[in-house]
């Protein structure tokens, strides 16, 4: 069982109340001061678009993380089902093999590899029923290519026989971050009594925005914007596009700068977000090698729009640690902060050395018409890839966008659909034909 440990700001009376402390009061003040109100209940949908969010976590009565593994499958399970489940670690697999039949392609044969280099015994699985790719937003299109299912051209240049031909594309969410100092130790506090600032996860609050609610070229929260007024147009404008995450860290990709400039201070920062980012990078094979790791480009703020998104999230976290010093909070310089946030030049140079991803990939098999115009599509509404009668994917890389919020959740109710599918098939004894789209 997951509990709640998030002491930030005081939600619905069914989630239980907390009391902020520290730097985070201090942000949450600030905000506050910038006119962003706090918001009850993010799992509601009346729950307005700009404001002060606390996270959930999953996490047990000890405060100790706990894993979807841990959560659905733990070793009492594991046992107690021994005899219909079978698990194999350190393997890699090397392709899905299948063939053509009336009903389209099946998948007839798993093989893999041990994910040591120089082991080159080769493993194999019959498949009897089908098989569930769950292997990541990276992993999975890897394994699909593999298979040979994928972009003909790119597959023939490694010299993969094709199954089928699909097209896609993908998506990331870029991140850049302005900082500044303070610290606080409270180890024995957690040692002892499992509680204080060590027993929380490493961000527990976050300020959601949306970009029409900024003035342009200030990122001051326009006068009287409202994030819940039932008459919009459309759901795209109640949408939040930037995220404010205040963390007790460096933020730092390059663990040497960290450990240059960091390691023996304390160090508070805001990690900004692009929430919808435009631009779209590309995952592709780097060889024919399973061992070898897919070819990703990020391809980080390529498209105009999202640069211009990202300005305004930096000048938005530069005046909120503007803010949080006027609370009184002692953050004595700024350490990675633009030379100057007036001039474009700087903060554009800022941007490009800092922008870096949180790994939140996605929507790299994503569920969509196999010829659909704006991206094409791996699977369809059952998570089954096209063409296929037996194969289907599971996990953020089904998306058909990227979303505007951290990805565990989802992917766990993709998981949680993906199980009921399969169970309510093998009641019902339905057995599939390959899918395909329309032509319209």
């Amino acid at each position: 069982m997951a509990v709640r440990s998030i002491p930030c700001v005081c939600l619905l009376h069914y989630h239980g109340t907390y009391e902020p402390d520290g730097i985070l009061l201090r942000f949450q003040r600030a905000a506050e001061a910038m006119g962003f109100s706090l918001i009850e209940d993010t799992s509601s949908p009346d729950a307005p678009c700009d404001g002060l969010s606390s996270l959930d976590s999953t996490v047990d009565k000890n405060r100790q993380r706990v894993s979807t593994m841990e959560a659905y499958l733990p070793l009492r399970t594991a046992l107690a089902r021994k005899g219909n489940l079978t698990l194999c670690t350190g393997a890699t697999v090397c392709r899905i093999d299948g063939s053509h039949h009336g009903t389209g392609y099946r998948a007839n044969r798993l093989v893999f590899q041990k994910a040591n280099r120089g082991n080159d015994k080769v493993f194999s699985v019959k498949v009897k029923k089908e098989v569930v790719v769950s292997s990541g937003a990276l992993g999975s299109p890897h394994i699909l290519m593999l298979s040979g299912i994928g972009p003909r051209q790119h597959l023939e240049q490694h010299g993969i026989e094709m199954y089928l031909v699909l097209t896609w594309s993908w998506s990331d969410r870029s991140y850049s971050h302005p900082g500044g100092v303070g610290g606080a130790l409270e180890f024995f506090k957690y040692i002892f009594f499992r509680k204080g600032v060590l027993s929380l996860p490493i961000q527990v609050l976050s300020l959601f925005v949306r970009d029409s609610s900024l003035e342009p070229g200030t990122s001051t929260l326009m006068r009287g914007a409202k994030s819940d007024e039932k008459d919009e147009p459309s759901l795209k404008t109640r949408l939040p596009d930037i995220e404010v995450m205040p963390l007790a860290t460096s933020a730092m990709d390059d663990l040497e700068e960290h450990k240059r400039h960091f390691s023996k201070i304390g160090v508070f920062s805001l990690l900004t977000t692009l929430l919808r980012p435009k631009s779209r990078g590309t995952v592709r094979l780097r060889s024919s090698d399973p061992h070898d790791r897919p070819k990703v480009d990020l391809d980080l703020l390529s498209d105009p729009e999202d640069f211009a998104l990202a300005r305004t999230a930096v000048h938005l976290a530069l005046k909120l640690g503007d803010a949080i010093k006027e609370q009184g909070f002692p953050l004595l310089r700024g350490l990675s902060v633009p030379d100057s946030d007036d001039s474009a030049e700087d903060m554009d140079k800022f941007i490009r050395h800092r922008a870096r991803t949180t790994y939140h990939y996605s929507s790299t098999c994503r569920m969509a018409p196999e010829h659909d115009l704006r991206a094409p599509g791996v699977v369809d509404e059952s998570l089954r890839v096209h063409g296929t009668s037996n194969l289907r994917v599971c996990d953020a890389s089904v998306f058909p966008q990227i979303l505007a919020t951290h990805l565990m959740a989802p992917a766990v109710m993709v998981a949680e659909k993906c199980a009921s599918m399969i169970k309510g098939d093998k009641a019902t004894g339905t057995e599939y034909k390959a899918s395909s789209d329309s032509s319209e």
